[in-house]
């Protein structure tokens, strides 16, 4: 193992890795079919993924350096710092939340460095997530969207959710067909 598993952040995810493990040596274990067994380890090991992803996220903010040259739009520093602002986001792996620093400008929208470093979306709903309802809301109707990513993530989301959601990813794909292309590199001729 690399130092950076056996980072004491990660110890949660390891205890549970290893209660995973302990399930799977008992007697009750081996008294379930192949089918229960799927189920039982499908949900141990998505909770022990989004506890990983929780233990780096949160490894993350505690490594996160205060920076000193934030600035806005309008070109203003923004020297006032808050730390542990937290922020939830929805993941195929389930719910997790972002902490990190907060450039503060008072009548200002928080800055947070740390968001755009994970290419955060403004709203709840991981790229991943996003994604995968832009493909199963295409396949049929929102509730059968809906059965689907729950079936592969185990995450729960409402038709006006995903109807939203697909709406976006609609406007999104119009957005990016409707800018200028990048012209193509012209050979020189000698």
């Amino acid at each position: 193992m690399t130092d950076s598993c056996l980072d004491p952040a990660f110890s949660t995810s390891r205890d549970r890795f290893e209660q995973v493990c302990s399930f799977l040596g008992d007697q009750e274990a081996a008294s379930l079919t192949h089918a229960e067994l799927e189920r039982r380890l499908t949900l141990d090991l998505r909770e022990l993924v989004r506890g990983l992803y929780q233990d780096h996220l949160d490894l993350r903010a505690v490594r996160e350096q205060r920076r000193g040259d934030v600035v806005d739009a309008g070109g203003s520093a923004r020297v006032r710092v808050e730390a542990g602002q937290v922020r939830p986001l929805a993941t195929v792996f389930g719910a997790v939340n972002v902490t990190r620093l907060a450039y503060r400008r008072r009548g200002q929208a928080n800055l947070c460095p740390a968001d755009a470093a994970l290419n955060l979306p403004r709203e709840l709903h991981s790229h991943g997530l996003r994604e995968l309802c832009a493909i199963e809301s295409s396949r049929g109707s929102f509730q059968e969207a809906s059965d689907a990513i729950a079936r592969a993530c185990g995450v729960r989301l409402g038709k006006r959710q995903l109807e939203q959601l697909a709406a976006r990813a609609g406007a999104d794909f119009e957005a990016f067909y409707t800018q200028p292309t990048r012209s193509q590199a012209t050979v020189k001729q000698g």
